[in-house]
């Protein structure tokens, strides 16, 4: 992989480490998301390397991870439409609903397309004037802005065959942190 050796960089990695302990000195928490951030930081030893100021706490599992099957469902039945294209990223093509999934769907004839972004989906409405283009809204707080960027886009442009299908997710809030995490105290 290009750039793989960048990352293991065991000199560098120790000149991050030494800069992050001597600039660290007020407690922090830092939440990661996905489940597959906290499995690298623990094959990674991460955790053992920060100091004492800085706890993780692990999330929800990311967006694509958590997001309802009844979700899915909801997507796979649109993707049956006639007439629809269905958007998605990439990841949640793979996800299983109660009876299908996407991939699944896609292969049996549904117009399921993979992109990267709302802006993406909105293009291929553009060129597909005559369909209804849905795209699946999924991620946390940091997605649903290019999302809701794609939808005002949509309306400026007087693009009528574009909707979204919201499935966003809230990470829960910072109060709620020490009840999910008893054995961590709240910095003051």
């Amino acid at each position: 992989m290009k750039y793989a050796d960048e990352y293991r960089d065991g000199t560098l990695a120790a000149g991050l480490v030494s800069r992050i302990k001597n600039r660290s000195t007020k407690k922090i928490r830092l939440m990661e998301i996905c489940g597959t951030h906290t499995m690298a930081i623990f094959r990674h030893g991460i955790r053992t390397l920060l100091p004492p100021t800085i706890e993780l706490i692990s999330g929800p599992g990311c967006p694509v991870c958590v997001t309802a099957t009844g979700d899915i469902d909801k997507a796979i039945k649109l993707a049956g439409e006639d007439g629809v294209i269905l958007a998605t990223f990439g990841d949640l093509i793979r996800v299983p609903g109660s009876r299908s999934s996407l991939k699944e769907e896609r292969s049996r004839g549904a117009d399921v397309r993979v992109g990267y972004s709302a802006m993406d989906a909105l293009d291929l409405a553009v060129k597909n004037p005559a369909r209804e283009v849905v795209f699946i809204g999924i991620g946390f707080e940091t997605t649903a802005p290019t999302i809701a960027a794609g939808i005002i886009q949509a309306a400026t442009l007087g693009v009528k065959n574009f909707s979204v299908l919201a499935a966003h997710k809230l990470p829960p809030p910072k109060r709620n942190w020490d009840k999910r995490n008893p054995n961590s105290k709240t910095p003051s």
